[in-house]
């Protein structure tokens, strides 16, 4: 009787599960819509794509742009990564913190936060980059030393 009764249970399971992760996306779709992600992500590219650019002379810059926004339109763009961003913090957050995230981000200082997160993102990659670059003859010597031995 018992085993029957589990049996039933795990097979109940997967029809609750589904309609709570369907409210689960729709809730954390909801959050990245209010959070600003959409021009956190585009800032975040296009900062990319400056440091990119940068690297390549100056004679192929305009191709190279040219085909990077063409490629990123087509593979790695905000609509197209939205579902598969929704199941990341889907799962990473419980629905009620999603609720929680869209209540703050609903505030001014929510809004505020959302309209600096790109640039705020951007700088912190910036300094990640300064403190290496500024670091960078350390880091070789520790790398020549690892792959010595």
């Amino acid at each position: 009787m018992m085993k029957k009764l589990f049996i039933a249970i795990l097979i109940a399971l997967p029809g609750v599960a589904f309609s709570q992760t369907a409210q689960h996306l729709k809730v954390s779709e909801q959050f990245l819509e209010i959070s600003g992600a959409r021009n956190s992500f585009e800032d975040v590219i296009n900062s990319m794509l400056k440091t990119q650019t940068a690297a390549v002379p100056q004679e192929h810059r305009e191709k190279f742009i040219s085909v990077m926004k063409e490629f990123m339109a087509k593979y790695f763009s905000y609509d197209i990564l939205k579902p598969k961003m929704a199941k990341m913090y889907a799962e990473e957050f419980s629905e009620q913190e999603l609720k929680d995230l869209v209540a703050f981000y609903s505030s001014a200082t929510g809004k505020k936060f959302a309209s600096k997160l790109g640039t705020l993102t951007t700088k912190g990659m910036q300094m990640g980059q300064a403190a290496v670059q500024e670091h960078k003859d350390e880091l070789t010597q520790m790398m020549q030393k690892a792959f010595a031995q």
